[in-house]
């Protein structure tokens, strides 16, 4: 026996593919709804939506700013220049792997 679209078994058969996907569906649509207006709401999602809940909400945050400060983020700001990456070194070594004696070490002065 399967279901009619308009009334689906309250169990789904032990073979599922005896049922088509629409009977699934029709299942499944019909089981949400049953939950969906059974379960109340929490005292929390009710709290939480409150005008009340939100002073009480900001209220911690504000308190937790008082004990342990602003959180600090980070900004980092990266911007490309035209200039060479070793340009604020102290020195500049320029090894010439082919002809060693052609290596070079500036030292510059601050």
């Amino acid at each position: 026996m399967t279901p009619t679209d308009d009334e689906p078994f309250e169990d789904p058969p032990s073979d599922p593919e005896s049922w088509s996907d629409e009977q699934w569906i029709a299942w499944l649509v019909a089981t949400d709804a049953a939950d969906l207006e059974v379960v109340p709401a929490s005292v929390a999602e009710r709290i939480v939506h409150s005008s009340a809940g939100q002073m009480l909400g900001q209220a911690m945050l504000g308190l937790a700013q008082v004990f342990y400060g602003p959180k600090e983020e980070e900004v980092i700001i990266v911007a490309e220049g035209n200039s060479d990456p070793y340009d604020d070194e102290p020195f500049a070594v320029r090894l010439d792997p082919d002809h060693p004696e052609h290596s070079t070490i500036v030292f510059r002065s601050p």
